[in-house]
């Protein structure tokens, strides 16, 4: 009989919450309505005031997006800035049970002396708020509230180089897609971060991906000016010329690269070709520097960084510029404007966010390791992908071989009835 009536009960209050949510009663859009108004975004003009317009609400499997019309006299950014409290807003006290749902809680329920208090763990469960939203803008503000969180356990495995294709390697997921990058399309990027949230996992995921994809074709300059201990693991592949791991080192380093980019280049010129997707060459060169900030009073070193970004494109080569300190200083121009792509970490704060994203948001992402706004014609945001080290070394372990220093290496390349291109370089460490 108790069973009875206690089952009638949940039933009959798991269906009234049902159809509630169905005639929209303390739906979302109140909510954000009412963050609106108390968050002094709606705009008085005289005796009138101009309200921020809901003129659109459509359902997705994965929660809602509404549309509004801002009043005149706001910008995209002041809604923006009340990001967290909009959030905040729509996990206040949310139950939002649908049929489907109902097999399931009861599936998790224990039918034994603690009954109420499983009932009411299931309900706590279902009042933490952990819906996420994402704002827009592109003449109509949009607003997306997620009913999950998005994933902050993303593994790196080598299953996903099988989505690659060209010169891709994977940066992310969103809740709905892998997001992947093609140095062949979008040449140079910056990436940058506070400490400890991923900046040199995605360098290592970066590296790793390229020379398992493009071991024939991949050259590696690394330059980790934190020591050299996140790039140490690949100082002896096959594909990669120098780990450099102090100012002078680096300055050593990039010469090498500047001179292999004056080579190659002379060579184009030479034959004619525009670049070396014309001329046949496979081969692609990267500069990836780690902590790039600390070449900031290395006025030489960072002129050849700048060339590199300049005239690197057509050449081949390609520049990665990580640094965890982004200012105007550290993040010079000629880099910024010669880098369509950026990865953005959490940063402290909003100056530090436009240095690199030329926008705000990268100091109001969640403080989950590994979350970023990927940005490229557009920012999404994404979970980038975890890479353990006792991974990386067993799939780079084919690769590795003997080197010694100061000995010379050529590289050529034999195009089919056209002239050698050689290469000399000399490996630092």
């Amino acid at each position: 009989m108790i069973f009875e009536v206690v089952t009638t009960t949940i039933f009959g209050a798991i269906s009234l919450k049902a159809y509630q949510a169905k005639l929209g009663v303390g739906n979302d859009s109140k909510k954000i309505n009412k963050v609106f108004a108390l968050s002094g975004l709606n705009v008085k003009d005289g005796n009138q005031t101009l309200t921020t317009q809901l003129i659109r609400k459509k359902n997705h499997d994965w929660g809602i997006e509404y549309r509004y019309r801002i009043p005149l006299g706001r910008s995209f950014h002041n809604y923006l800035n009340k990001k967290e409290e909009i959030q905040a807003a729509v996990n206040v006290r949310s139950i939002k049970i649908q049929f489907k749902d109902i097999r399931k809680y009861f599936k998790d329920l224990k039918f034994d002396k603690e009954l109420i208090s499983n009932i009411k763990d299931i309900q706590t469960k279902k009042l933490t708020g952990n819906k996420e939203i994402e704002m827009e803008y592109d003449g109509v503000l949009k607003i997306k509230v997620y009913n999950t969180a998005m994933t902050n356990d993303f593994k790196y495995t080598i299953d996903l180089l099988e989505k690659c294709n060209g010169w891709e390697v994977p940066i992310g997921i969103t809740r709905t897609e892998l997001i992947k990058h093609d140095f062949d399309k979008v040449y140079n990027m910056i990436i940058a971060g506070s400490p400890g949230y991923g900046k040199s996992v995605l360098l290592k995921n970066i590296i790793t991906s390229l020379v398992i994809r493009k071991q024939k074709d991949v050259k590696l300059t690394l330059i980790d000016l934190k020591g050299g201990l996140a790039f140490n693991r690949f100082k002896n592949l096959d594909q990669v010329d120098t780990v450099a791991k102090t100012p002078s080192e680096a300055l050593t380093a990039l010469k090498s690269v500047r001179d292999k980019l004056v080579k190659m280049i002379d060579y184009l010129l030479e034959n004619g070709y525009e670049d070396v997707k014309e001329a046949g060459i496979k081969e692609r060169f990267f500069c990836i520097i780690d902590e790039a900030a600390d070449l900031s009073f290395e006025s030489e070193a960072l002129e050849i960084v700048k060339d590199i970004a300049r005239r690197g494109r057509g050449a081949g080569f390609r520049l990665i510029y990580a640094t965890q300190y982004p200012t105007n200083e550290t993040l010079p121009s000629q880099v910024r404007q010669n880098c369509d792509s950026r990865v953005c970490f959490m940063l402290q704060t909003n100056t530090a966010s436009r240095a690199v994203l030329d926008d705000s948001g990268a100091e109001n992402l969640p403080l989950i390791l590994g979350r970023a706004i990927y940005q490229t014609d557009r920012n999404v945001i994404v979970q980038t992908p975890l890479i353990e080290n006792k991974d990386i070394d067993e799939w780079i372990k084919p690769f590795i071989i003997e080197k010694k220093e100061g000995v010379n290496i050529e590289t050529s390349k034999q195009k089919a009835g056209a002239d050698t291109f050689v290469i000399k370089t000399t490996r630092l460490s």
